[in-house]
């Protein structure tokens, strides 16, 4: 009995943990990790600092767990519209599905692009979180690559090839949000290129099976 309360206390601790964090996203996102004061973190959670600093270590430990739940949720969205696709249907859909999550939630977004993939402080238990909802976004767009007959470890590749090329593009354009500078003319031509690109290579794939 004591295990099992302490098990729904530390479930409850995480839920409140992610909730805060969720309310930060967008202060992160205009100020950065690095320049957000904690104090007004706290207020963005409607808490004092002490009652931040009761889940988190400090504010590294809230950005981790920010870009953490960032991950999850457009790893989740992200599957959402990838399933059922066919082959380069399943491309587009990806491409669309980063472009929507930008219109409709921008911080959110921009909290996961600026972490380029590295996390200060991220525990284990955070890394685990973040690498779950990438790995099942990957094998949900492989098996929508594969779906026509094409070979698994060929729409594996493309999977993460297509993911590493179009969010290499909207981080190219958060680096200029961040900036201060609009974002490059090119910026939709370059996806519109890169999409083109990669379902080309969907197509090839289908019919290069057995």
């Amino acid at each position: 009995m004591q295990d099992g309360g302490q098990e729904r206390s530390g479930a409850r601790r995480d839920r409140r943990r992610q909730e805060i964090a969720r309310a930060c996203l967008d202060r992160l996102a205009e100020e950065g990790w690095a320049e957000a004061r904690l104090d007004a973190l706290a207020d963005d959670a409607a808490m004092s600092k002490q009652g931040l600093l009761f889940y988190f270590a400090d504010k590294a430990d809230l950005w981790a767990e920010a870009v953490t739940c960032a991950t999850e949720e457009i790893g989740l969205v992200l599957g959402r519209r990838v399933i059922g696709e066919r082959g380069p249907t399943a491309v587009r859909a990806l491409r669309r599905g980063l472009d929507e999550i930008g219109r409709v939630l921008p911080s959110l977004f921009a909290v996961f692009l600026d972490a380029s993939g590295s996390v200060p402080r991220a525990s284990a238990v955070q890394q685990a979180r973040a690498s779950f909802a990438l790995e099942g976004l990957l094998t949900t767009l492989a098996a929508a690559l594969a779906a026509d007959g094409g070979s698994r470890d060929g729409a594996r590749r493309l999977a993460r090839m297509a993911w590493v090329t179009l969010l290499g593009h909207h981080r190219e354009a958060r680096s200029h949000a961040r900036a201060g500078l609009t974002a490059a003319p090119q910026h939709a031509a370059d996806l519109d290129f890169a999409e083109a690109q990669l379902v080309t290579l969907a197509g090839a794939l289908a019919r290069a099976r057995g």
